[in-house]
């Protein structure tokens, strides 16, 4: 069987003006009348008009005098307002969904934000984060390129010289639009291929929830395609590890370093995200066992279960509460910068490092892929594989130490 059709509603609108009260001036306000299936109200235009010159029928003003400019001004300004009404009455008859007059009030008194495609991005990153659908971190990273969006838009303008550079209409975002931002990340802003790719997905995500939620706009992802460009995430030797746990055991090192090197290498043995870090605490600990809920995938209600190594049971200090101290990550990173550097590795650490660190030495110490899936929780084996990947790219790099050897010999 077909899907039932929505039943038609019927739309009217009409501008009206209220004679029975009488301004200083003589004029009287103006109003657009709109009902939907018998229910009406009125929308006030903060215009008055003499009531001798208007045509109650057509619901037009009349000119008082031969050339009055404030009759064609006002008109178009009535105009205007009433295109307003036409564009969402339209924009629901098209997309099937019913409207009220409640909902034609809040759309029309937010016409200009509901037809914008910042204001859409922005709003609906935070009611997302507020419903705890998506962490802070994902936020921040939502918002920054909404942010590079935003600047990209501006610049286009100025050099334009014309448009509104603080809104972004979705009828402008085309595939050309979305191709010179990407060129306009690479060209003035350096941005590497993973992080131009990466904004574009997420903008791509909230173009289509904006489509998801009625707005009708063709989508330029159908044309525009987000790659994922292939990275190698800097990830710990057995030899840099055992630095870092060396430089923890050090009592001379500053109280923070400690604080923050506990977690770090807990991480380095379990996997966690910093996420889960913060919020890890000692309900999670089940036995041998550590059972969380991951904080990035909360929405898909999945249970992950990683096996508590010795070393890692060992850097547990509480007893109850939260496992670990933890600090703001923009922090912890600057921190983890400086640690390095003190335990001599040769790249910038960051919080994720301790989690790729994991993935990698897993399988470099004889563990399977279907295995640590499971423990990094993540869904699909494609993701796991660039463990692998990354574990062959290390032992590909280890095999040229002979070059060394040939040099010598030849």
């Amino acid at each position: 069987m077909g899907k039932t059709q929505p039943t038609a509603q019927n739309f009217n609108k009409k501008v009206i003006i209220k004679v029975d009260y009488i301004k200083k001036d003589g004029t009287c306000p103006l109003y657009i009348h709109v009902s939907i299936d018998g229910e009406f109200d009125r929308i006030p235009l903060k215009l008055s008009w003499s009531k001798d010159f208007f045509d109650r029928d057509a619901g037009k003003i009349l000119p008082r005098r031969k050339d009055d400019k404030d009759a064609s001004d006002y008109q178009l300004m009535i105009d205007t307002e009433v295109g307003k009404i036409n564009e969402i009455f339209k924009e629901y008859r098209l997309s099937g969904k019913t409207l009220t007059i409640g909902q034609l009030l809040k759309d029309y008194n937010s016409f200009t934000s509901r037809k914008d495609f910042f204001t859409f991005y922005q709003n609906d990153a935070n009611e997302r984060y507020k419903r705890r659908k998506i962490e802070l971190g994902t936020k921040k990273g939502q918002l920054a390129s909404l942010n590079s969006l935003k600047e990209y838009w501006a610049w286009e303008q100025a050099k334009k010289k014309k448009g509104e550079p603080d809104h972004l209409p979705f009828n402008a975002l085309t595939p050309k639009l979305l191709e010179n931002f990407r060129a306009w990340l690479k060209s003035h802003k350096d941005n590497i291929p993973s992080t131009t790719e990466n904004h574009m997905k997420n903008i791509r995500t909230y173009v289509k929830r904006a489509l998801a939620d009625g707005n009708v706009f063709d989508d330029p992802f159908k044309t525009v395609k987000v790659t994922k460009p292939e990275t190698w995430p800097d990830v710990l030797t057995v030899d840099q590890l055992e630095s870092l746990m060396k430089l923890f055991n050090d009592e001379s090192i500053p109280g923070t370093w400690t604080a923050i090197l506990r977690h770090f290498l807990f991480s380095c043995f379990t996997g966690l995200r910093i996420s889960d870090v913060k919020a890890v605490n000692h309900d999670n600990v089940k036995g041998d066992w550590l059972v969380i809920m991951p904080k990035k995938t909360l929405g898909k209600q999945k249970t992950v279960r990683i096996p508590l190594h010795p070393m890692a049971t060992a850097l547990i200090q509480t007893s109850i509460g939260y496992l670990f101290e933890t600090y703001s990550e923009q922090y912890t990173n600057r921190k983890l910068g400086k640690i390095g550097d003190a335990a001599g590795i040769d790249f910038k650490l960051k919080t994720h490092t301790a989690r790729h660190t994991f993935g990698t030495l897993f399988i470099e110490l004889g563990g399977d892929v279907v295995t640590l899936k499971d423990y990094m929780g993540h869904r699909d084996l494609g993701t796991t594989m660039k463990y692998v990947h990354i574990s062959e790219k290390r032992k590909k790099e280890r095999i040229n130490v002979f070059d060394k050897l040939f040099k010598k010999e030849l």
